[in-house]
């Protein structure tokens, strides 16, 4: 089955959203010019994810990673662009990242809702007499609940450190990796 440039063409929404975004405002643009840049964006796309796949395959991976684009952009000779796309990922995984954490900890806020609710629960209801050691037992445990919930809170930080940590990590070795690929390169 072949395909042609028409089944891999980006959508026109978001061509013309970027189309406005990078030009002045008040510049108008041609059906033909907005058809042109879609066009051309299809088929460098197509170009750089053909020499990405070809350094994925030499490498004897199986997927392509952003360093195998990066890779392919310098083969392609666009190395100028690299700078600018790592800060351009390494936004992104910061965004993917924050939201992760925002996540988990709305989670655990609405775990630790359900457990007051639950404990409140296990009050004893209207009607039996409560003892004063009745009392003194819900003040201790009180402070234990504070106790145990500032050790979660403690958890957690450590937790979003050790991610920050490891991801802190990660750029750098495909940092690495980029950077010794292009020495390997270099050297004859």
């Amino acid at each position: 089955m072949s395909s042609t440039i028409e089944d891999n063409e980006l959508p026109k929404a978001n061509v013309t959203r970027v189309l406005k975004s990078a030009l002045p405002p008040g510049t108008a643009l041609q059906k033909d010019a907005r058809l042109a840049v879609s066009k051309a964006a299809t088929v460098f796309i197509n170009y750089v994810s053909s020499v990405a796949n070809d350094v994925a395959k030499g490498a004897n991976h199986k997927t392509i990673s952003a360093a195998d684009v990066f890779k392919a952009l310098d083969i392609c000779e666009l190395e100028h662009m690299v700078p600018e796309l790592q800060e351009s990922l390494a936004a992104y995984q910061q965004i993917v990242l924050d939201k992760k954490q925002q996540k988990k900890k709305e989670k655990d806020e609405s775990k630790a809702k359900e457990d007051d609710d639950d404990t409140a629960m296990e009050e004893p209801s209207r009607g039996q007499k409560r003892s004063l050691e009745d009392d003194d037992e819900d003040d201790n445990m009180s402070v234990d609940l504070k106790k145990s919930k500032n050790e979660e809170e403690e958890d957690e930080e450590e937790d979003v450190e050790e991610e920050e940590e490891d991801q802190d990590e990660a750029q750098e070795e495909t940092q690495e990796e980029t950077q010794e690929e292009t020495i390997d390169d270099e050297q004859p």
